[in-house]
């Protein structure tokens, strides 16, 4: 019986993507021998204005972990959408414009066409748990670095709790890490907005067809209530008068791809150094 001959292809780990899906298992397994690193990204479905996909967490996530697993040479799992969400405090709703005893959750506003794919927390955990379990336990990586794009309280209290639980198993120093997806030490020390200016730029530097400006008003301010697109002094309390996004905020006028992509890469490099040290990975 003659042997099927295929055509030599192109492959995406020829091109730095280190995708587990794309990889054969002997390459998985060399790569866990070299590092013992998976990365996982994960993000929920979520609203981001009518400008931008409503996988702008996870996208950013993926983009993140591809380039940090490039750097690595390691494997990172498919991206993962997922996320929880809680409602909104009177605090918050105030701040935003709605009334203090409106139930809210997350970016889920009432005028909005569209909800969010938000998991209640308790699934939320229990299936993080499950993946580490699988990463750590049956696939026998010994260190999982989560880009997490989702924000919420919750679900940062959530990774805050597991990478506590599984670290403190572990004989050898920390196992999980969770980080942000392109958000320098820099940018997240300040004040960071929702499907505003700063996000709109990194989801156009890393996934160019993912923002439409176009679908926003052409002229006029952009009420939160009405668009849930919000700045970052909005979330800290500090509303504009009218609870409409700031100017220096606003995608229409300041959508930088340069400056996205410049984002992304620094906090990259702050990452990589981080992760080197913490876990005595060679360059």
């Amino acid at each position: 019986m003659q042997r099927v001959e295929m055509p030599k292809v192109r492959r995406p780990i020829d091109d730095g993507d280190w995708n587990m899906a794309y990889l054969f298992p002997d390459e998985v397994v060399a790569a866990r021998e070299r590092t013992g690193m998976v990365i996982l990204p994960i993000a929920t479905v979520e609203w981001h204005g009518p400008h931008l996909a409503m996988g702008c967490d996870n996208l950013l996530a993926h983009a993140f972990a591809r380039r940090l697993a490039a750097e690595f040479r390691c494997p990172y799992h498919p991206p993962l959408f997922l996320g929880t969400e809680r409602e909104r405090n009177p605090d918050m709703l105030e701040s935003l414009g709605f009334p203090r005893n409106a139930f809210i959750e997350g970016m889920d506003f009432p005028k909005l066409p569209i909800a969010s794919a938000y998991f209640r927390e308790e699934v939320f955990a229990q299936v993080m748990r499950d993946i580490l379990n699988i990463l750590l336990g049956r696939m026998r990586f010994r260190r999982v670095l989560i880009v997490n794009g989702h924000g919420a309280d919750n679900q940062r209290a959530v990774l805050d709790r597991l990478c506590r639980e599984f670290n403190a198993a572990s004989p050898n120093g920390r196992r999980v890490i969770w980080v942000y997806p392109g958000f320098p030490r820099s940018l997240i020390a300040g004040a960071i907005g929702h499907a505003a200016a700063e996000e709109s730029s990194m989801l156009a530097a890393t996934w160019p067809g993912c923002v439409d400006l176009t679908r926003l008003p052409a002229e006029g301010k952009l009420k939160n209530t009405e668009y849930a697109i919000v700045d970052g002094d909005t979330f800290d309390r500090s509303p504009t008068p009218d609870h409409t996004l700031r100017e220096a905020q606003d995608p229409r006028y300041h959508t930088n791809v340069q400056w996205g992509r410049e984002q992304v890469e620094q906090a990259a490099r702050e990452v990589v150094e981080d992760i080197r040290r913490e876990w005595l990975l060679a360059p």
